[in-house]
């Protein structure tokens, strides 16, 4: 991730496929102010707002402030591991060609 929250922000919109118009939603925090934290004089957000933006974007306060590697993974990501977990080695392995055909 990057090194500031505005790039952050910007990452993490793009990896949940998520609109400002869809955030401002999700967090109730108006489309105007998620724009301003995403612009060219991008300000911090007060401590509130940053805690809906990451609970809304599955990840940390911590890693939109300083980054992180990897984000927290959302529910459809752990609903589809938890399924994984109850199918044969032989089906996993049908589904990782699958997944790889699809993502090619």
């Amino acid at each position: 991730m990057g090194s500031t929250f505005k790039e952050n922000l910007k990452e993490l919109l793009d990896y949940e496929d998520m609109t400002v118009k869809e955030l401002a939603f999700k967090t109730g925090i108006s489309k105007r102010s998620i724009e301003n934290y995403l612009s060219a004089r991008a300000s911090m957000p007060p401590a509130d707002y940053a805690c809906k933006i990451a609970s809304a974007l599955n990840t940390s306060v911590e890693d939109m402030v300083y980054g992180s590697k990897t984000p927290v993974p959302s529910a459809e990501d752990i609903k589809i591991l938890e399924l994984l977990r109850q199918v044969s080695v032989a089906d996993k392995y049908a589904f990782l060609h699958l997944m790889e055909s699809v993502v090619r």
